[in-house]
């Protein structure tokens, strides 16, 4: 299994969310991962999301780890010029 790390770009795999493209926010103790993505789940309200239903990346939004670690939403202009052309936004 693929160790994630914060502001690590994530792919979904499973659900409905499926090829949307997520920045981990929080590694769960129970090993769930805290995901976002501005439109529907920010810093405040995470999704949390199983990691075998993720793909991780070799890829970092690095400029988003301030607005995740003091818990500030991030407006969705910015995190898409953050994350570059990984994968839909809808």
């Amino acid at each position: 299994m693929a160790e994630y790390e914060i502001g690590q770009i994530v792919i979904s795999r499973q659900g409905k969310d499926k090829g949307l493209i997520y920045v981990v926010s929080c590694v769960e103790a129970n090993g769930y991962i805290a995901i976002i993505r501005p439109d529907k789940y920010n810093v405040r309200h995470p999704k949390r999301k199983n990691p075998k239903h993720l793909q991780s990346t070799l890829k970092s939004a690095e400029n988003l780890l301030d607005y995740i670690k003091a818990g500030k939403d991030i407006d969705r202009g910015y995190f898409i010029r953050s994350v570059g052309i990984y994968g839909k936004f809808r």
